[in-house]
């Protein structure tokens, strides 16, 4: 009787694709990771989806390119060896092209900046009702029965001008989600839940955002900069860049 090789494989990281504008799951064909290792391909599943086998759990940067979007390089960093392998979600900002009207951008450039994200002001995706932060549960007021597709969301204060950014660990049900942290934050039941939407940023200072064309386009754009967070309220109708945060600080001090 011949002897049977056992061949075992081990995930090492599993990314998931996804259009930053749309939110939606990125199915092209045409995606290159590189550094690549000779004899290394990633294993494409569905919905964009990417694992990673044998390939080590070292930090590295690592760059994709896919047909039709920006290209973009990033830091790979791995969980834990005692936390359960998490899908990394890539976002993916859609190539600039005049013949599309479903897509508005802000772009512009300020020294120092170095993240960009927003949520919208006017679509919410749901209500936070109550915290657990023992278990760090949330419950949520659902009433379009929107489901937690995405990781990270943004948890709008009364005023609509600020937002704690947090992270779903999973879905519950439809009222009820996990969160990879405690809220940091205090809040009030009712205050709006939106998806959080990622821009790009550059080493010299550039930026660009990216949102779909809608009837109500105005969002609230937070930045890091100086290792400080900061917002702003865009009306993408309108265009605009974002005000020198030196300025904003002034304004808030005043």
């Amino acid at each position: 009787m011949e002897a049977q090789a056992e061949i075992r494989h081990r995930l090492d990281i599993a990314l998931r694709l996804i259009d930053s504008v749309s939110g939606r799951a990125i199915e092209e064909s045409s995606v290159h990771f590189s550094p690549q290792k000779a004899g290394e391909t990633p294993l494409r599943k569905g919905g964009g989806i990417y694992l990673f086998l044998n390939t080590g759990r070292e930090p590295h940067e690592i760059g994709v390119d896919v047909y039709g979007y920006e290209p973009r390089r990033f830091m790979l960093d791995y969980p834990e060896p005692e936390e359960r392998l998490p899908i990394r979600e890539v976002y993916l900002l859609p190539l600039d092209d005049p013949t599309r009207d479903d897509i508005l951008t802000l772009r512009g450039r300020l020294p120092g900046i170095e993240a960009i994200e927003a949520v919208s002001l006017t679509e919410a995706d749901c209500y936070i009702k109550a915290f657990d932060a023992r278990k760090k549960s949330m419950v949520v007021l659902n009433q379009r029965s929107s489901r937690f597709h995405h990781i990270h969301y943004g948890l709008l204060n009364r005023e609509g001008d600020a937002y704690e950014h947090f992270e779903v660990e999973e879905e519950l049900s439809l009222y009820e989600i996990k969160c990879r942290k405690a809220l940091e934050r205090e809040f009030q039941v009712n205050q709006p839940i939106a998806r959080v939407i990622f821009g790009q940023t550059t080493e010299q200072g550039e930026y660009v955002l990216k949102v779909p064309n809608g009837e109500h386009a105005r969002y609230l754009v937070r930045f890091e900069a100086g290792g400080k967070e900061y917002f702003q309220k865009v009306d993408f109708h309108t265009g605009g860049t974002l005000l020198e945060y030196q300025e904003q600080t002034e304004e808030k001090e005043g």
